[in-house]
């Protein structure tokens, strides 16, 4: 071995003394970093600026599209349909034409009908002519007796033959009697004629379906051959001049809700357009299983956007606070019946704030408060785990959707 690789073999002897020392010197550095970033550097925190500014306040609800009148428009009698002159989505004004059922049967029934009645008039006819030949056989006959008591006063006549007269004139009124009878029978079976034609005629307007209110069709259930009993629909139409939401809302809110307060509805699928409208109306039930009252909260919707029972948002307006503190709903905690925010204050230490919500939205992230808040002063956003009184470093939050900024 000459001395170039005895040089060699040392100075690697030499490496793997020095290696084990400087591992471990590395290692307690790190160690010292990691304990020093864990234990002794304060924690980072998102933080933003409690704000001054107004706050509406809203109750939420959810529901589906309806009208304040709908009807289900179909025949009074029973029958095939012939045709339908509108279909979903047609605008219809109230007396309009729909539809039509099968009318032959009844014209032919009319026919006959109209029949029965003309040979009802012509008997009545010739009842009253025999009437009118019986009264003048009546007339004789009792001139005739008169003629014949007068004779039988004088003695020019027996009372045999005056009594023959008599019983002629007493037969001759009862056949008038009977063609009394008669006419009247007529006269009866032609009113019975009449009314039978008058109801097939009645029968025969009603083939023709019209609509009494006016508004949106929306629903066709029927077609063209299709038979139908008195009552069943043959269109479905919505009258749009009231549109509204059948909103479900938490009753728990029932004491801050009453007719007539600002609405915005959200139409599922369109969140880009809010349609401003207010409560029409409060149902006095509510649901006891899910706890809900229903709420009618209506709004213009144009016609040709009218889709019964699709869902929406509805936010009630109930109140509004002017230039209020104003802090993110994320920096809220909730102890009991308590709330409280931690804020940081110019020593960076954490300092717990007791507030009172008292306006707030569904659809805002910010929350009104009242309590020991300034305008600028950092509040921390989700601030669970933190103590007061412990040190933090602050980072600035994007501003929220809402924000004053």
């Amino acid at each position: 071995m000459d001395r170039t690789e005895q040089a060699q073999q040392n100075d690697r002897f030499n490496m793997r003394k020095l290696g084990k020392p400087l591992l471990y010197a590395l290692l307690l550095v790190i160690a010292f970093f990691v304990i020093k970033a864990k234990f002794f550097t304060p924690p980072s925190v998102m933080v933003t600026r409690v704000r001054q500014q107004d706050v509406v306040a809203e109750v939420q609800g959810t529901g589906t599209i309806t009208v304040d009148q709908q009807a289900d428009i179909g025949a009074k009698i029973a029958g095939r349909i012939n045709r339908v002159f509108v279909d979903q989505g047609d605008f219809v004004h109230k007396g309009q034409l729909i539809a039509t059922l099968e009318d032959t049967d009844i014209r032919r029934q009319i026919q006959l009908s109209q029949a029965q009645l003309q040979a009802a008039r012509a008997a009545i006819q010739a009842k009253r002519a025999t009437e009118e030949a019986k009264r003048a056989t009546e007339w004789q006959t009792q001139r005739a007796w008169e003629r014949e008591k007068h004779l039988v006063a004088t003695g020019a006549v027996s009372q045999e033959e005056a009594d023959s007269y008599e019983e002629q004139y007493r037969t001759a009124g009862s056949a008038v009697r009977a063609a009394v009878a008669d006419v009247g029978a007529a006269q009866r079976e032609a009113e019975a004629a009449k009314a039978d034609v008058q109801f097939q005629e009645f029968n025969l307007s009603e083939t023709k379906i019209f609509t009494y209110l006016p508004g949106v069709v929306v629903n066709r259930p029927k077609r063209p051959g299709d038979a139908i009993v008195p009552g069943e629909p043959v269109v479905t139409v919505a009258d749009p001049r009231v549109t509204m939401v059948d909103a479900f809302v938490d009753q728990r809110f029932s004491g801050k809700l009453h007719a007539g307060q600002p609405a915005t509805v959200i139409v599922r699928g369109r969140d880009s357009q809010p349609f401003q409208g207010y409560v029409l109306r409060i149902s006095p039930q509510a649901d006891a299983g899910t706890e809900e009252m229903t709420v009618e909260v209506a709004f213009p919707l144009p016609p040709k956007e009218l889709q019964i029972g699709q869902w929406a948002d509805v936010y009630i307006e109930v109140g509004k606070a002017k230039d209020a503190i104003v802090v993110p709903n994320a920096a809220i905690m909730q102890m009991g019946n308590k709330h409280f925010v931690l804020a940081v204050g110019t020593d960076r230490k954490v300092e717990r704030v007791e507030v009172e919500p008292i306006a707030s939205s569904p659809r805002s992230p910010l929350v009104a408060v009242q309590g020991d808040l300034k305008p600028g002063e950092q509040v921390i956003l989700k601030p669970m785990g933190l103590k007061p009184g412990e040190k933090v470093r602050a980072q600035a939050a994007s501003p929220l959707k809402g924000d004053a900024t």
